[in-house]
């Protein structure tokens, strides 16, 4: 099969345009989720290509360090009130022309109070191919009623949406009234011979980290709406009660001006750590390193720290997200769920944790267990075909 994995993220979220410099020394070389899919679906053999939409004005293909092909395509802004709105032919014309799949594999609830990428996607495409939809959350309760009419008349065009959490589903179910039949449980692929337990004197070895030290950690983009206030303002309090503590930054974006002026203005500069964007193989040795994982945003979806947190058994404090509940508490022992931007309920969190660690590394739930690429790319690869097979029927 050939496949089209479609990013309906204007430059992907990314706060930078995609130009090329970008895209070869960051996209090509990250082991963003899409590119997951896109190892899983090689592995089964299938021709995969990656498109993100760009304010950019060529076309351009590079190629991801896993092999697979990445397209940047051109797309049209039109400014409209509160949101812009973004479509691309040129988008449509390749998939048309060239794939048998289109799947949607971002968090396409984007666009609140107009029709977004995904509206226009699904509108474009509909019975010309099978359309497979990733529902990444989001509250739809944002949505004004002529938004929530188009989002449900085009979830019903998809002929697959693939969820990752119960909560996820039981929207789709209730309030978008989408067929169970049409539903799938699947999380995203997951290196399990990566992410896994390991000692903090082996990790702390390999990152060449003092192992007498301990870590908090943050892995993801450093963009609002992710709690990173939140943990930088309760660090602050509690450094004090326990010194032997650093904050450690994973990753890159709009904030990392502001997390390093906090540090310097409150005399942190060696306690928090901008570590800028790594690769999975360090990355994983982190999550060994540490002592607990935040997640504490309010954005929707089940991110794959979560899902790498997990498996490396490292405890999480999250916030109470959609799927994010199903992986994340305290009788699987794998960690705490809070509200978004309540201090109070993150400060006690981490006492309760660190009063009492081994209850937070106790269970991997089986669906992580299966989410190896190759299983992944097995599953996914059974839905595809019986989206094809149901098209070739009705037709």
């Amino acid at each position: 099969m050939k496949i089209a994995l479609v990013s309906a993220f204007l430059d992907d979220g990314y706060q930078h345009n995609l130009d090329d410099e970008f895209v070869e020394r960051v996209v090509c070389e990250e082991d963003h989720f899409y590119h997951r899919i896109a190892k899983s679906l090689n592995m089964r053999n299938h021709q995969v290509t990656v498109f993100y939409i760009s304010e950019e004005k060529q076309i351009k293909k590079f190629k991801h360090k896993y092999g697979h092909e990445i397209i940047r395509v051109p797309a049209k802004k039109i400014p409209f009130i509160h949101e812009p709105l973004v479509y691309s032919p040129n988008l449509i014309n390749l998939i048309e022309k060239d794939f048998d799949i289109c799947h949607l594999v971002s968090g396409y609830y984007v666009m609140y109070k107009v029709p977004d990428m995904f509206d226009y996607v699904v509108k474009k495409l509909q019975n010309k191919m099978p359309i497979i939809a990733r529902w990444a959350g989001g509250n739809h309760k944002w949505l004004l009623p002529i938004r929530k009419n188009i989002k449900k008349n085009r979830l019903k065009k998809c002929d697959k949406i693939i969820c990752a959490g119960k909560k996820e589903i039981s929207v789709l179910k209730d309030v978008f009234k989408i067929s169970e039949s049409r539903i799938e449980h699947v999380i995203n692929p997951q290196d399990l011979q990566l992410f896994k337990k390991r000692t903090k004197l082996e990790a702390c070895k390999k990152l060449g980290i003092d192992d007498g030290k301990n870590y908090f950690l943050y892995v993801g983009r450093l963009t609002i709406n992710k709690g990173i206030e939140n943990l930088l303002e309760i660090f602050k309090e509690i450094e004090s009660i326990y010194p032997e503590f650093k904050l450690v930054f994973i990753g890159d974006g709009p904030l990392k001006n502001k997390i390093e002026e906090f540090k310097n203005m409150n005399k942190l500069n060696e306690k928090i750590i901008l570590e800028g964007r790594l690769s999975h193989n360090k990355i994983a040795y982190y999550y060994n390193a540490s002592s607990i994982l935040f997640h504490i945003g309010t954005s929707g979806g089940l991110p794959n720290v979560i899902i790498e947190g997990v498996a490396s058994k490292i405890p999480i404090i999250a916030s109470k997200n959609n799927a994010n509940i199903d992986f994340i508490n305290e009788e699987l022992g794998t960690g705490i769920i809070i509200n978004p931007n309540d201090n109070v309920e993150l400060k006690k969190s981490i006492k309760k944790i660190l009063d009492n660690p081994e209850k937070y590394t106790q269970k991997i739930p089986e669906i992580i267990k299966e989410s190896s690429f190759e299983k992944f790319g097995e599953r996914l690869e059974k839905i595809f075909e019986e989206c094809l097979n149901e098209k070739i029927t009705r037709s």
